[in-house]
């Protein structure tokens, strides 16, 4: 962490806190994070603190030092690695911490082209299951225009200009629309309670954040789920449902045992990824989650699974040997929630139509295992559908009648 201090001519120098002397204007008598997890004080200006050693601190400790601060203070995170190296800073532009009204907040800000359709109360509620997961709140979502200041605050008032009142409106009415069009920042405000570590509060806004740019250009799909997995956002998930795109399941099938019971669980695992191939949008398989129950559709909770059970490349093994043709650009990874265990997503991107139907070698047929046959499945929502006998005939006609215009030209 350093500080900036200011010196009795009111000077500005960036100190680190060992560097302060008597000359600055020093009114505290600790600066920096104290071995306690507490900060003291700090009478400075805009500082930046390690991320390693912020999450530690208590939020109504770290309220009470900044909001002492005579000069106003922002606070910056690094994410890299302590001693800070002022050359080296990796500062977390997703968000800032600030106080306001005496309480520590985190600042998320999404810039738009213009005035979002929604309206700051929509988007508060909309968002409010994002950070509720996190054990965080929405206080508050406010509209600026790009660079500072709110549209009211550039509106002009043509009431007294003297003009009739059918052009006055005019004015009013073109003006609104000129602000409208202008780029807007959506201003969200973030806090949490005051006796939680900042760490809640900077795990909140990161997911939020995150998910804000994973759903910048639509509805959240398959390739934000799995980026905001590779950021650790477990918790951004549930609430969600499940749906065309997206399945999750509390366990992994068994791949690794022998005999029949591991054949069934390699021909299911397959059957799960192949009913994706044969879809129509990328979708992703999560492994790690469970359903919240009620009979829907929603994601519950977090179920990380042993990292012993979830073997990549065992998994690419089974679906590369099940899985006719193999299924182009599929992604297996897995991704730590602990020590021991982790959460596995298998994403498969759309394929070519021409590529589909998908067959998977081996069939459930009333429980048992068929070895010999070969069976197609799809997904309808959440549900999974088969291919009937009459579908496959059409998929061969169709073959051979392409193949037969082929020939003739």
């Amino acid at each position: 962490m350093y500080v900036i201090t200011y010196d009795e001519e009111g000077n500005e120098a960036r100190l680190l806190p060992c560097e302060v002397t008597e000359v600055v204007v020093d009114r505290s008598r600790s600066l920096g994070i104290g071995t306690n997890g507490e900060i003291a004080r700090i009478d400075h200006g805009p500082f930046v603190a390690a991320e390693s050693e912020l999450r530690g601190v208590g939020v109504a400790s770290l309220a009470t030092a900044v909001d002492r601060d005579s000069y106003g203070t922002i606070l910056c995170v690094d994410l890299s690695a302590p001693p800070v190296n002022e050359d080296m800073l990796d500062i977390d532009d997703r968000y800032h911490l600030d106080v306001e009204t005496g309480q520590l907040v985190a600042v998320v800000t999404e810039r738009h082209p213009q005035q979002p359709s929604a309206t700051a109360a929509e988007i508060k509620v909309a968002l409010e299951r994002i950070v509720s997961a996190y054990d965080c709140r929405i206080a508050d979502v406010k509209f600026t225009l790009a660079g500072g200041g709110t549209p009211e605050e550039f509106a002009i008032d043509f009431s007294d200009s003297g003009l009739e009142a059918a052009h006055i409106e005019q004015l009013h009415a073109d003006q609104w629309t000129m602000l409208a069009g202008m780029a807007h920042d959506v201003r969200i405000t973030i806090a949490t309670d005051p006796t939680r570590t900042v760490s809640t509060l900077m795990d909140g806004a990161s997911a939020l954040a995150d998910y804000l740019n994973a759903t910048r250009h639509g509805p959240l799909d398959a390739v934000g789920v799995l980026n905001l997995l590779r950021g650790g956002h477990f918790n951004v998930l549930i609430g969600e449902e499940e749906s065309e795109y997206l399945e999750v399941k509390s366990a992994m099938h068994p791949i690794w045992i022998a005999g029949t019971p591991g054949e069934k669980a390699k021909i299911e695992l397959a059957q799960d990824v192949a009913r994706f191939a044969n879809g129509d949008v990328n979708a992703i398989l999560i492994v790690g989650y469970r359903e919240a129950g009620g009979g829907g559709n929603e994601i519950g909770s977090l179920a990380p699974v042993a990292d012993s059970l979830l073997n990549t490349t065992q998994i690419g093994e089974v679906l590369d040997a099940r899985i006719v043709p193999p299924v182009d650009g599929l992604i297996i990874d897995k991704f730590s929630t602990s020590a021991s265990e982790s959460v596995l997503a298998i994403y498969v991107p759309k394929q070519p139509s021409e590529m589909q139907p998908y067959l998977v070698h081996g069939a459930i047929a009333e429980g048992k295992v068929e070895g010999a046959f070969f069976s197609i499945v799809r997904r309808r929502g959440e549900e999974s559908i088969t291919t009937s006998a009459q579908q496959i005939h059409a998929y061969i006609v169709a073959g051979k009648r392409y193949l037969r215009g082929e020939e003739t030209q």
